[in-house]
């Protein structure tokens, strides 16, 4: 499987995440909602958006996805995995005899 298809299955996985928060705002619709949220209205969400699904992309390349449906899980995945990364490795110890 070529890079560029190892990515854009990573950026997919990304997207269909918002697909799926879409769809949990649609089957939540009453008569008084009045629109999407306001986040979907606004240029930063979009950006961080497309930044974040890149990102997903390149998670799959760097974990040397060689499986399709393993790409786009990566993707799926990716918020969880950069906030992780971005809080670091906690200076936990296991007490003696756990």
């Amino acid at each position: 499987m070529s890079r560029t298809v190892i990515f854009l299955l990573g950026a997919a996985g990304s997207v269909a995440i918002e697909i799926a928060t879409l769809n949990e705002i649609y089957q939540s619709w009453t008569p008084e909602t009045t629109g999407l949220p306001v986040r979907y209205k606004k240029v930063g969400f979009w950006v961080t958006r497309i930044l974040l699904a890149a990102s997903a992309g390149g998670l799959a390349l760097l974990y040397e996805i060689d499986k399709p449906v393993l790409a786009v899980n990566i993707g799926a995945s990716a918020p969880l995995i950069l906030r992780a990364l971005g809080q670091g490795f906690k200076n936990t110890t296991i007490p003696p005899g756990a």
